[in-house]
């Protein structure tokens, strides 16, 4: 199905991108503001190859090729004040420095939206990104793409063709799903240069003077920070959306331009890759969802951010599942996963056992699938022996339907592959009773445990007494 068109726009400002112009038409009409630009800004170098003059003459140009961006903005040679206006505000920036916000759209892949749902989560981060010293989050929202961010996504991965094709990160038949992050400099450009990599910002570097702002790739600090962030919401959804593959299919950078402001796109300067894999089965974001995930944020998200001391193990774990291209592979990360949790801190019985026992408990019958107790317990217990088959004999799991060996659960059978998204779902459940408990009751993971084993001790007596 093709999702693209082309469409024709005027664009009467680039005119102005012929140094020529100046040459031909222009007659000192900036020639004052130029100056009082020029006295404002720092001294050139002593050792500086041009004059006064030609760095006035430099501003001047800039000033100069201005009225070509306020053009685009009108979209007709006719001065339009409300054009101005909105020119002046979102490109009068000189080219030494950069935007005060820098905006990104990550678009999601194997996940739809109701298009009237925006989920806005909080926004007070404190991680490791180093970037997260010098900016700081000022939107962090999950959303549709409208209109214009869709035909500006089209236009920037199909730039000047006449060939019309799908963009695969786009689909034609649904709202489709974004992050949207935006990020606000704390601090001026030159300072943020300085110590990230000792690079001196001035407006001497080159003859030329432009007087709109820079729009440059950023540095891996900042691709760092998008990713840091990204990872973590990506995280909160698959943990409340265990059954589908939530990921990133690109991401991309949004600015201010004419194109927003006459209707016709929004402007992408650059692109940020992302993997993930492709899933038969989407996930949809509705009402009931909309509710739950920005609740798990504000709850938990320093615990499920990348490098946390105590969930990163069990989270990354949980992840790869979700990557691994092996049946095997993914159920060994299950386990190793419930090994970093449910098996922490030793207790009586092997870990088949306990396994059973504390999920069980932990989840009761308050878990995805309604089940019961003993069928959860079940469910882990066939889970571990399984692992034993594949990392001690070497077996492959039974994933053809002809198969006469399906995984069995009390009076269930199951291919692998459904089996290991019960293991998903379950284990996602089990990752979120450990957040909430770790939190409420400020103990550790292995405390929990421990609680668990206890209290079934304490009903030793009652059981003895139902066997006798």
């Amino acid at each position: 199905m093709q999702n693209t068109e082309e469409i024709t726009v005027p664009t009467p400002g680039d005119l102005f991108d012929d140094r020529d112009l100046f040459d031909n038409l222009y007659a000192s009409e900036f020639a004052e503001p130029a100056q009082r630009i020029y006295d404002q800004l720092p001294d050139p170098p002593d050792d500086d190859a041009y004059s006064d003059a030609n760095r006035i003459e430099s501003i001047e140009r800039g000033l100069f090729g201005f009225v070509g961006v306020v053009l685009n903005y009108a979209g007709e040679f006719q001065f339009d004040e409300d054009a101005f206006t909105t020119a002046f505000e979102e490109q009068f920036e000189p080219r030494f420095t950069d935007r005060e916000y820098s905006r990104f759209l990550l678009v999601l892949k194997n996940t739809s939206i109701e298009p009237d749902i925006t989920i806005d989560l909080e926004t007070e981060i404190q991680g490791s990104p180093d970037y997260l010293g010098p900016y700081c989050v000022d939107t962090l929202r999950i959303r549709s793409l409208d209109r214009l961010e869709e035909t500006g996504i089209a236009t920037h991965e199909a730039p000047g063709t006449s060939v019309l094709e799908p963009v695969e990160t786009l689909d034609a038949g649904r709202p489709n799903a974004a992050l949207e992050i935006v990020l606000r400099r704390r601090r001026p450009y030159r300072e943020i240069a300085r110590e990230i990599d000792d690079t001196e910002i001035n407006p001497w570097r080159n003859p030329d003077f432009d007087v709109t702002p820079a729009d440059v790739y950023p540095w891996q600090q900042l691709t760092d920070v998008i990713e840091y962030l990204a990872a973590s919401v990506r995280r909160c959804l698959r943990l409340l959306c265990p059954l589908g593959t939530v990921g990133y299919e690109k991401g991309y950078n949004v600015v201010p331009g004419w194109e927003t402001y006459r209707g016709v796109a929004a402007p992408i300067t650059f692109e940020l890759e992302f993997e993930c894999p492709g899933s038969t089965t989407g996930t949809h974001i509705a009402e009931d969802r909309a509710l739950e995930i920005p609740r798990l944020w504000r709850d938990h998200r320093r615990r499920i951010a990348p490098g946390h001391n105590k969930f990163q193990n069990p989270l990354a774990r949980f992840e790869r599942m979700f990557s691994r291209e092996s049946l095997e592979d993914q159920l060994v990360d299950c386990v190793v996963g419930c090994e970093t949790t449910v098996l922490k801190g030793g207790s009586p019985g092997g870990n088949k056992y306990r396994l059973g026992v504390r999920t069980a408990v932990l989840l009761g019958e308050q878990n995805a699938r309604n089940w019961s107790s003993e069928r959860i317990g079940e469910f882990f217990r066939t889970l571990y022996e399984y692992r034993n088959k594949v990392v001690h004999e070497d077996t492959a799991l039974p994933d053809e339907p002809n198969s006469d060996d399906w995984i069995t659960v009390e009076d269930e059978e199951f291919l692998a592959s459904a089996f290991l998204i019960r293991a998903r779902e379950l284990y996602a459940d089990l990752i979120l009773e450990y957040l909430d408990l770790v939190t409420s009751q400020d103990v550790s993971i292995q405390d929990v445990n421990g609680q668990i084993d206890d209290r079934t001790l304490e009903y030793g007596a009652e059981i003895r007494e139902q066997l006798f």
